[in-house]
């Protein structure tokens, strides 16, 4: 069989458009839409859409389209398979797999060392005919497709790559079964990029994807300020109110404010939780705060106001104080007030987790091992401080949410989200960090590249970081399951170079 690529152009530009997948093969763009999407890529930079006509032994079978751009400054740009298709009439003769090896002979001879391309997940057919040739997954979800890379020249090792960084060897799990990294970027061209590798629980071949669930230990916490300023901003709840008789049992001298909680200036003791195994006896925030847990009773040790003191405690505290006053648990008013109207379907409070998202959640570090084959992760009753379950990619959808809202109001009024991100003692406002070099020093600030909110997150077996550019929508999340501090320090280095390659 001679398998031949010829340039579309007006003699066979008809017969092309003649071309269809079957109608159970919905991944693959229309040649009317591919040969059109040619035409404007080429007016903005001559030549680089490459569309052809595949042929077999003269007869027209197929098409496909490149994006050639050797100048591109980036390897991973210069590249690209854009469109394949075989016509429905002609599959299942092995056409496919001819044809791709044409299409990397043509990439080769015309000086490529690698070739990309990306298909959507459900695409198992396409994803079976790629990987059989060599195509290997770089972790990459962009636009909601798997991008795999396929290396020409050389031996054909994956390149892994990510805005030029190498996840996996900077979080130094590079060949490491037990654990995965999952990270989501929004960056300076309005482009959502997702990357996904390793295993989401120890000792088992589960692989993580945008859709696997994560705790976010402290980040948590902006979340709860998020969702209590959305009441605020309907008159609902007064942040500067003395909130004492709501609960008197652990006020002893007011005042007490919730945004002395929220900023954690109000004096509590109780700077964390480490939560429990998944299978313990539920808690009330109550008994959480009355030291019937693991960790000590909530006390006031300093006057509110007088300084800052990181304190899960009071966010806990302000936890009861707000279900106290709106009649509503935590879980509820995220749901209403942030997870729906953000279109967010995999964030909230569940604690205990749900048995319908347990499947699709990974496990913290090796506690799967350590503790419960089925559920490894812990239960924090503490929900408000260390209680969100969530994904890199949702994480970003609200970071930029509130980065507009400080711009010009929307999700919170203007003045609300601007007063958040305001520090009030020290580099913290209500419910997350304002780093820029008034407030941690220029050397600090240098990591991140210009002023941004933040805020980190621990649990058991659990990383978290998010990043809020505060000038433009630029926010980047990441998390692991692994939280030594080693992999601590390495996944905030890592998301500082992210977004600061996502700003440029």
């Amino acid at each position: 069989m001679e398998i031949k690529l010829i340039p579309v152009a007006d003699d066979n530009r008809e017969a092309v458009l003649a071309l269809s997948v079957r109608e159970d093969q919905p991944f693959v763009a229309t040649n009317e839409v591919s040969l059109r999407q040619a035409d404007e890529a080429n007016e903005e930079l001559p030549g680089v859409a490459r569309p052809f006509g595949i042929y077999a032994d003269g007869k027209l079978v197929g098409f496909c389209m490149f994006a050639f751009d050797p100048e591109a400054e980036e390897p991973d740009d210069r590249y690209w398979l854009w469109r394949f298709m075989i016509d429905k009439a002609e599959q299942g003769k092995g056409l496919g797999q001819a044809a791709m090896k044409e299409i990397m002979k043509y990439f080769k001879d015309n000086g490529a060392d690698r070739l990309y391309l990306s298909t959507e997940p459900e695409n198992e057919l396409g994803l079976h005919v790629y990987r059989k040739l060599g195509f290997r997954d770089t972790g990459i979800i962009s636009g909601g497709e798997t991008v795999l890379m396929r290396m020409l020249k050389g031996p054909n090792r994956l390149v892994k790559d990510f805005y030029g960084i190498d996840i996996d060897k900077a979080l130094h799990i590079s060949g490491k079964k037990g654990y995965g990294v999952s990270a989501a970027v929004f960056d300076s061209d309005g482009d959502v990029l997702q990357y996904c590798s390793g295993s989401g629980r120890y000792g088992e071949a589960f692989p993580i994807t945008p859709d696997t669930l994560f705790q976010a230990g402290s980040v948590s916490k902006p979340m709860f300020a998020l969702t209590l300023l959305r009441y605020a901003d309907k008159g609902l709840i007064d942040i500067d109110a003395d909130i004492s008789s709501v609960v008197p049992e652990f006020v002893k001298k007011g005042p007490l404010t919730f945004a002395a909680l929220l900023s954690h200036t109000a004096g509590y003791n109780l700077h964390g939780f480490p939560g429990y195994p998944a299978a313990h006896e539920p808690f009330t925030l109550e008994d959480i705060l009355n030291g019937k847990g693991i960790t000590p009773k909530l006390r006031r040790i300093r006057p509110c106001g007088e300084q800052f003191m990181y304190s899960g405690g009071g966010f806990t505290l302000a936890e009861l104080a707000f279900t106290r006053l709106t009649g509503t648990t935590l879980r509820e008013a995220f749901r209403k007030e942030v997870a729906e109207p953000l279109g967010l379907k995999r964030t909230g409070y569940f604690q205990p987790l749900d048995d319908d998202l347990a499947a699709n959640a990974a496990f913290g570090g090796r506690l799967g091992i350590k503790e419960d084959p089925a559920r490894g992760w812990h239960y924090y009753p503490e929900h408000a401080a260390a209680g969100l379950w969530t994904t890199p990619t949702e994480l970003v959808e609200i970071g930029r949410a509130l980065a507009r809202s400080c711009r010009r109001g929307g999700f919170l009024k203007k003045k609300t989200a601007r007063r958040m991100m305001t520090p009030v003692k020290d580099y913290y406002g209500l419910g997350v960090m304002r780093i820029n070099a008034d407030t941690v020093g220029e050397e600090t600030a240098a990591k991140f590249g210009c002023d941004v909110a933040y805020h980190d997150g621990e649990n058991e077996g659990f990383l978290t970081e998010w990043i809020i550019s505060l000038k433009s929508d630029v926010c980047v999340a990441m998390m692991i399951n692994r939280s030594d501090d080693a992999a601590c320090w390495a996944q905030f280095d890592v998301a500082c170079e992210l977004f600061r390659k996502a700003k440029e």
